[in-house]
């Protein structure tokens, strides 16, 4: 199930009554349903339920689930004399013996206190959502058809539906006997032939336009209303390559066929027939919809095919869900381009999620409010693409595949599929689980590379846990553009590696440059071959380059993790919770300036200061390495409450502090050559300026005895300008509001 996610921080009251406790879950196996409702007057309805049920040891009751009105219940064909469905007497009959309970009852139009699952009688069409976001328990079969409603109890299905006079249904299973009767109300039965819980069960009618091809070789059912067929088509030609990618990860679609109906209110990944927003139906190029079509179509692994056992372990289905829309846009667009949408979810769990939930929680087990929160999708996500990373490509995804057809059809724990993934790749997995499923949080590692040895350090965030099974990956790089990347693995706080055997004398070195572990940062790289304007989203930072004399590859690193050594500098009084790391082959003094952005509107920089007046004291600080001083670079930045520093880019370490400014040194305006041309300017002879600033600036002009003789707002690069100024020596200031340069002119 995808959900917007406005609805994460509406979730986090549990607003029904407890799951009742004559619920054992071992009491009573229920094999199959065979279920006819009559939907051609709308709601409410009449039902009709056969069970076949098997007691798994002596009970004197068993207890159902149904929102609707019970009007006869039999046993076995005989009357048990009573409607109450929650206590239903079984006295006397053995257990492992098949028991047919039969009910009749009424159903009606039921949709939850949140508005998203139950059964919908919409004006043109009905459906079911399966989950209910505030009700206990979250799986919601039982707005349909009297049911033992859990994630456990799986069983076959017989769906017999009576339809409005013009409309036809779509369901879950194989589509078998099919009559129209002299009214025109359709009756169709459907067969699902696979166990399954009841949650995953869909029903629907409408008028629908279906298109009925295939995906992959596999029967494909497209049912809409109001859409375009033709962009329906479209947009679901996707699945032909990311079917295939599913299926080489993870092994074979075990579903027979492939069904999406839009719906009014959500998408839900109900077997054989996904409910899909109607935005996403006919939007090829809707990045939302590129997310959530797959997304659902991969809970007929995780989730569909093999459950979570409990609702504490909703980080299987969703968590493996959400990281299997990266598989897909690896499949559709390719590895780079599924680094990016990892660094966007990265970026925005790591800043946003904790306060989403309300904190940092485990995603195992999770409390029943945030079962369906950001932790349980987003970091789960995470946690998946990062135990990727660990094992490495070939052994994950044969461990997930030998996980899939071991469990098909059943359900599993977070310890029971640790378990599996360590016996199958022969990998102790037991302190990845221990910090990254069952505790809070996050770790970030920090590289020093002095010469020949390398120092990683890590620091949890969100959690006093620490990670104790760690393998990090590191890509050294050369002065003439080599790279070899090297793991590194160790248990505790920090390790220190000698290197050897490398090719090369590494010039620096570069974290997790292929996005492999879901480390606490996020990083963006790029090579500069021209004057250029680039913004680094996933590092918050921009970067600008005029008149750099060769090649030049920059890395930023934005670590999520609190700057080390700088709570000892004498006048620092608060530091933020974070850092950057600059690397790169670039020369200084150079063209290149930097943008480090600061925020307390998204998040950014929570708690980190709070009124406009602390932005005076406010500070961008930077040092070379570990063993070197933390200094000021730069105090210019923009005066909003949101905005940035700028300073001429070295490599090292960047971070913001609040300063007492009496006390911490203040650098000088910075002043590096501007690129002027011509220069000497002839007399006549137009005046272009490039410099390491984005945006408008002014321009002041200076003779050799500092008077001003030329000013002129609002400039920017590239801009002709006309000073005529008589023959002599000038320097050329620009300035704005967060950084002043200057020049030196001849005028001939």
């Amino acid at each position: 199930m995808k959900k917007f996610r406005a609805l994460l921080a509406a979730i986090m009251l549990i607003m029904s009554a407890p799951y009742t406790s004559a619920q054992v879950a071992d009491s009573v196996d229920i094999t199959h349903y065979d279920i006819s409702l009559d939907l051609s007057n709308g709601s409410p309805f009449a039902g009709n339920a056969v069970l076949t049920l098997e007691l798994q040891r002596p009970l004197d009751y068993i207890s159902l689930q149904l929102m609707g009105t019970v009007n006869a219940i039999t046993i076995n064909g005989s009357p048990t004399g009573t409607t109450d469905i929650s206590q239903i007497p079984v006295s006397g009959i053995q257990p492992h013996t098949p028991v047919t309970l039969g009910i009749q009852y009424t159903g009606h139009n039921y949709v939850e206190s949140y508005g998203w699952g139950g059964f919908h009688f919409d004006n043109d069409m009905t459906y079911n959502l399966g989950v209910a976001f505030n009700e206990d328990p979250h799986s919601i079969g039982r707005a349909m058809f009297p049911c033992r409603d859990n994630f456990t109890d799986k069983a076959l299905y017989t769906l017999r539906i009576k339809t409005r006079a013009g409309w036809t249904a779509e369901c879950s299973g194989l589509k078998g006997n099919c009559e129209t009767d002299s009214l025109g109300c359709e009756h169709s039965v459907w067969q699902l032939d696979h166990p399954t819980p009841t949650y995953l069960v869909s029903v629907s009618q409408a008028n629908f336009r279906k298109i009925h091809t295939t995906a992959a070789g596999y029967p494909l059912t497209l049912g809409f209303t109001t859409q375009d067929s033709s962009m329906v088509a479209q947009t679901f030609l996707q699945l032909n390559t990311i079917v295939p990618m599913f299926e080489r990860c993870f092994g074979p679609y075990r579903w027979d066929r492939i069904g999406y109906i839009a719906t009014r209110k959500g998408s839900m990944e109900h077997v054989n027939n996904i409910a899909l927003s109607r935005e996403f139906m006919a939007s090829p190029m809707s990045q939302h919809g590129r997310i959530t079509i797959p997304h659902e179509l991969a809970h007929a692994w995780f989730g569909n095919l093999v459950t979570c056992s409990t609702e504490g372990d909703m980080w299987f289905n969703e968590g493996g869900a959400s990281f299997c829309s990266e598989v897909a846009r690896e499949a559709t667009d390719g590895r780079e381009a599924s680094n990016l949408f990892y660094q966007e979810n990265l970026e925005n769990v790591i800043r946003t999620t904790h306060i989403t939930d309300r904190g940092y929680y485990p995603l195992s087990p999770m409390p029943h409010s945030l079962t369906y929160g950001s932790t349980t999708y987003d970091k789960g996500a995470l946690v998946w693409h990062s135990l990727r990373g660990y094992l490495g490509d070939s052994l994950f995804y044969a461990a997930i595949t030998r996980l899939m057809y071991e469990k098909a059809f059943g359900n599993v724990s977070a310890a029971e599929v640790r378990d599996s993934l360590s016996n199958y790749t022969g990998t102790d997995l037991a302190g990845f689980f221990d910090f990254h499923v069952f505790s809070p949080g996050f770790v970030d590692y920090h590289l020093d590379l002095f010469g020949d040895t390398l120092h990683i350090r890590q620091q949890s965030i969100g959690t006093t846990a620490t990670s104790r099974s760690n393998r990090v990956p590191v890509t050294f790089l050369s002065s003439d553009g080599r790279a070899e990347k090297r793991w590194f693995a160790f248990s505790g706080t920090d390790t220190t590696v000698l290197l050897a055997g490398l090719p090369f004398t590494p010039a620096y070195c570069i974290l997790d440059r292929d996005c492999e572990i879901s480390d606490a940062a996020t990083r963006d790289e790029v090579t500069i071959i021209a004057d250029v304007q680039r913004t680094f989203n996933h590092a918050h930072f921009a970067l600008s380059a005029y008149g750099v004399g060769r090649p030049s590859t920059v890395c930023v690193e934005h670590h999520w993790g609190r700057p080390y050594g700088l709570d000892t500098v004498e006048g620092v009084i608060r530091t933020a919770g974070r850092y950057w790391v600059v690397n790169g082959d670039f020369d200084y003094p150079t063209g290149i300036s930097g943008r480090f952005g600061y925020s307390r509107t998204n998040n950014l920089d929570d708690g980190f200061y709070e009124l406009a007046d602390e932005l005076n004291s406010i500070v961008l600080m930077h040092r070379y390495d570990s063993r070197s001083p933390w200094q000021c670079v730069s105090r210019r930045h923009t005066s909003n409450a949101d905005g940035y520093f700028n300073c001429i880019l070295l490599p090292g370490e960047y971070t913001l502090a609040m300063v007492d400014t009496a006390v911490v040194a203040i650098p000088e305006v910075e002043t590096i050559p501007l690129t002027l041309f011509p220069n000497p300017l002839k007399q006549g002879e137009a005046l272009t300026i490039n410099a390491p600033v984005n945006g408008r600036y002014n321009v002041t002009i200076v003779d050799s005895a500092g008077r001003r003789v030329w000013r002129k707002k609002g400039c920017s690069n590239g801009r002709s300008l006309h000073p005529d100024l008589p023959a002599g020596s000038y320097l050329v200031i620009i300035e704005n509001n967060y950084v002043s340069l200057q020049s030196k002119l001849i005028q001939l």
